[in-house]
Formats: C-alpha cells, sequence, structure tokens
C-alpha cells in the first residue's frame, strides 16, 4: 500500500493512535500472525508436533522477556526488522522502510515511547545516535541496489510519517495497512479458513492477558504477546515464502 494513506496518521492524537495499536489485536495485526495455524496446514506440517514447537519457542521469549527485558527489545528489533524487510519483498529498500518504523522512535519521539519501554524493557531503549547509524546503514544498502525513484519516493514519504506522526499511530499505521495486509495476501485466507485464524488470535489475546499483572501497562502486555509469538511466526512464513517463490526471488507484495 503506497505510504500516502498513511499521512492522515501524522495529525492522530496519542490517545486515538494507541487505541488503534491496540485495536490491531482484533483487526489484521495479530490475526495476520494467527494464519500460522493455516499456513501449517498448507505445508503440510504434522499440527501436533508444530503447534508443540510453536508453544515451545514462544515460552523461550516470553521467559527471555521477564527475565532479560533489555536483550528481548534488541531482539524484538532485530526480529521485526527481518520480518517486516523480508514479507516487503522489495530487497533492502524493503528493510529500510521496515527500520524507518522501527527506529525513527528513538530517533524522534524518545520522550512518547518511555512509558512503554519503562514497563517493557525496564527503560532500556536505543541510543538515538544508534538508531540514527543504524538507519543510516540500511539507507547506504537500498541506495546501494538503486531502486526505482518511486519506491525511494514512497520510502522517504514513509520517513516523514514516522518523524511527524506518534509513533503508535505511524507503527499501527504500517502494521495493519502494509505488514499484516501484505502477510494477509501471501497466505490467502478465504472463506471460513478465518475461523483458524480468529481462534489463533484469541489465544494471543489471552497470552496477552496472562502478562498484563505483570507488566501493568496495556500496550507492552500486547507487545510482550507479539514478541514472544514473532520468532515461530517469522520462521512459519520462512517456510511459506520459500514455497512461493524459487530461490532469490523477492515475495509477491513488494513486485
Amino acid at each position: 500500500m503506497p505510504s500516502f494513506y498513511l499521512l492522515p496518521f501524522i495529525f492522530l492524537p496519542e490517545a486515538w493512535a494507541l487505541g488503534l495499536l491496540l485495536l490491531s489485536a482484533l483487526g489484521l495485526g495479530m490475526p495476520h500472525g494467527a494464519a500460522d495455524l493455516l499456513v501449517a496446514r498448507r505445508l503440510g506440517l504434522p499440527l501436533l508436533p508444530y503447534l508443540a514447537l510453536y508453544l515451545g519457542l514462544a515460552g523461550l521469549l516470553l521467559a527471555l522477556l521477564l527475565h532479560q527485558p533489555a536483550l528481548a527489545l534488541l531482539l524484538f528489533l532485530g526480529m521485526a526488522l527481518f520480518h517486516w524487510g523480508r514479507v516487503e519483498g522489495k530487497g533492502a529498500l524493503g528493510y529500510l522502510r521496515a527500520g524507518t518504523i522501527l527506529l525513527f522512535p528513538f530517533l524522534f519521539h524518545q520522550e512518547a515511547i518511555q512509558p512503554f519501554l519503562q514497563a517493557f524493557s525496564g527503560g532500556f531503549g536505543l541510543p538515538p545516535w544508534v538508531a540514527g547509524a543504524s538507519w543510516g546503514f540500511l539507507l547506504l544498502l537500498a541506495l546501494r541496489e538503486r531502486p526505482r525513484a518511486r519506491a525511494l519516493g514512497d520510502t522517504l514519504l514513509l520517513a516523514l510519517v514516522a518523524a511527524l506522526a506518534h509513533p503508535y499511530a505511524a507503527l499501527g499505521g504500517y502494521f495493519l495497512l502494509q505488514h499484516s495486509l501484505d502477510s494477509l495476501r501471501l497466505v490467502g485466507v478465504r472463506g471460513r479458513e478465518w475461523l483458524w485464524v480468529y481462534g489463533g488470535t484469541l489465544g494471543g489475546i489471552v497470552l496477552a492477558l496472562l502478562l498484563y499483572p505483570r507488566l501493568q501497562d496495556p500496550l507492552a502486555a500486547y507487545m510482550g504477546a507479539i514478541f514472544a509469538l514473532t520468532l515461530p511466526h517469522l520462521l512459519t512464513m520462512e517456510l511459506w515464502l520459500g514455497r512461493l517463490r524459487p530461490r532469490g526471488q523477492s515475495p509477491a507484495p513488494g513486485r
């Protein structure tokens, strides 16, 4: 989806931006990950061993969050950057786009994300110079591939949104209208298959509710559940992407 459609998010107040991000648990956001059950069926994976491995990986990440929250935040950012960039399907430009959404809050909105960081990672966050240097590195990688002017311009527009909008609005807009939609298109959920998707979504919501008494922040609890489920989701989607395309070819959404 063109970044032009994210421009209205610049004007979204903080309370509405937070509400949008939390509501993504029900619409597109968490459901796109819950489609993993459907992907496993289509790949012909044995369901019980798959679920055991899936939940085991989620449990390991959950333990990391509860005992080493700063390390968990770094891993969360790294996994999201890799996974979002892969689903974008635009080569290095896709990783730049993902990095823009993930890194700009530490560059431009540190005060706004401090309550979340306090609850999720004990106040730990990326220093602005690390976020800026990382984004600059991703920019250089993208420019080396000489992206088309239209694609580069759209990415710069995304950067404008991420710089000016409240970080929850930019994250919510990208998560819902870019990443989740692209993922669901790649999977191609149809008809009654949505029952599998929303069945898995319910499990993710229950996990977030279980985390709330420990984290005492609704966004941190939601992001904690997303973090725990990201690694098994990422690995499931890598299997699916490998089936969809020959080795070395970009996945469909970014073409």
